[in-house]
């Protein structure tokens, strides 16, 4: 599978293609877990009309990706969901519109699983079969000016399934009857990152 690399922002045609598709798999690599103090280093993006892509070296806000991940018509797929968009509106300026989290999904089917249970590595084995290798390149440093083929190949494992997971998972929360509680609680996390980001208190906090 090849992948596609890029600088600063997405070019605009490949924006264009990307926000024609129903929805786009979305994933993040930081310089740690705090997105207040830490650093956005790399954007990862997958559709089936355009495979992997990676964004870097952004300095400013990437007006292409901004539109994509603000765009309510497609739908960005995530695992974690609230971590990365904290990340993005704090360090790159974007707010999300019309996102869906799998680890949201995998804590309403399973509601008394154990914290590993809802990982990535984890569900994606549970639903799809998919053996995903959670090594040292986790931790490595993402800022280097060339990534290694084991930080690409690490970055795009994580975003290429993803899509393919929410199908699986939303088909499992709606034999469930659990697909409109998802989706509301989906359409509230770029709210709760922005209010967060900006520093208004959480309103649900009394």
């Amino acid at each position: 599978m090849s992948v596609a690399f890029f600088d600063g922002d997405l070019p605009p045609e490949l924006s264009l293609k990307l926000r024609a598709q129903p929805s786009v798999a979305v994933d993040t690599e930081t310089s740690g877990l705090d997105w207040s103090a830490d650093q956005l280093l790399l954007c990862q993006l997958f559709s089936p009309a355009t495979g992997p892509v990676l964004l870097r070296n952004v300095s400013g806000v990437p007006g292409e990706l901004a539109a994509l991940i603000a765009d309510p018509k497609v739908v960005k797929v995530l695992h974690h969901a609230p971590f990365d968009l904290r990340f993005l509106e704090a360090r790159w300026g974007i707010r999300a519109g019309s996102v869906a989290c799998t680890k949201a999904a995998s804590k309403l089917l399973n509601p008394s699983g154990a914290h590993e249970e809802h990982s990535l590595k984890s569900v994606l084995d549970r639903y799809l079969g998919v053996k995903l290798e959670k090594g040292a390149v986790r931790t490595s440093d993402w800022s280097t000016p060339v990534l290694s083929d084991e930080q690409v190949e690490y970055a795009t494992g994580d975003v290429s399934h993803l899509l393919e997971l929410h199908r699986a998972m939303s088909a499992a929360l709606e034999a469930k009857s659990l697909t409109e509680i998802y989706a509301q609680v989906c359409a509230y996390m770029p709210i709760d990152a922005h209010l967060e980001v900006t520093g208004v208190p959480n309103p649900l906090v009394y």
